[in-house]
């Protein structure tokens, strides 16, 4: 089990509350998020930007303080995971391009700062993420573990939502095997949606020799497609 914890702006007694809460419940594992920031704190957030620890207004603003607040106060006792962009990280200000060279930079910070492992944004264009795996191993670790996030196809429209909420390219060779006829037919994009989902796996385990062989799957509680892919 891992508790996803978002902190930006976040009042630390509310994280310490949380942790104790994955204390008593046994949970160990913590995926340490910025969130989204609220709309009054677009002055103080500026792309990635740097550590703001320091400041006496705002104790989190992005992942890194989370990190590093976690590891300092409770050392080993949680693992903790970041995120990782195999496309890059959508700035909402849109003073940025998407790219996923300049977000190591910010991903690096992460795991010097004490992260355990990392798990992906979704995606669905295998060869980005096997790039960015790459640029992972030759530029930071080769030790921590990269774990892929894969969202199951359940529907057609909420397929095409959460790749455009995630800026996540859908290549067009996935898009041609949901014909027009199918779309509104959950079933039909469902069995579609796990034949590719299994391909994409096989071909990351293929392409990576077997490095990666452990998945994240963004179940939006539909655990059907699940039990499929798995089985």
């Amino acid at each position: 089990m891992c508790m996803h914890l978002t902190c930006t702006n976040m009042d630390p007694e509310i994280i310490d509350d949380a942790l104790e809460e994955c204390r008593k419940a046994g949970i160990k594992n913590i995926l340490a998020l910025r969130g989204d920031p609220p709309a009054d704190m677009d002055d103080v957030l500026d792309g990635h930007g740097e550590d703001a620890m320091d400041q006496d207004t705002v104790k989190f603003v992005y992942a890194v303080d989370l990190v590093k607040y976690i590891k300092d106060k409770y050392g080993n006792e949680f693992c903790v995971g970041v995120a990782g962009y195999p496309e890059g990280h959508f700035d909402l200000s849109g003073e940025y391009d998407q790219d996923p060279v300049r977000d190591l930079e910010y991903l690096k910070k992460k795991i010097d700062a004490g992260a355990d492992f990392v798990i992906t944004q979704l995606f669905y264009d295998v060869d980005k993420f096997i790039e960015f795996e790459q640029m992972f191993n030759d530029q930071i670790s080769k030790e921590i573990p990269l774990f892929p996030g894969l969202m199951p196809i359940n529907s057609y429209l909420l397929f095409n939502r959460a790749a455009k909420l995630s800026h996540a390219s859908i290549p067009q060779r996935i898009l041609d095997r949901f014909p027009p006829e199918i779309q509104y037919d959950d079933d039909a994009v469902k069995s579609v949606g796990v034949e590719i989902l299994i391909e994409i796996i096989e071909e990351i385990f293929k392409k990576t020799e077997g490095r990666i062989k452990c998945f994240h799957f963004y179940t939006l509680n539909l655990e059907k497609a699940i039990a499929q892919i798995v089985s």
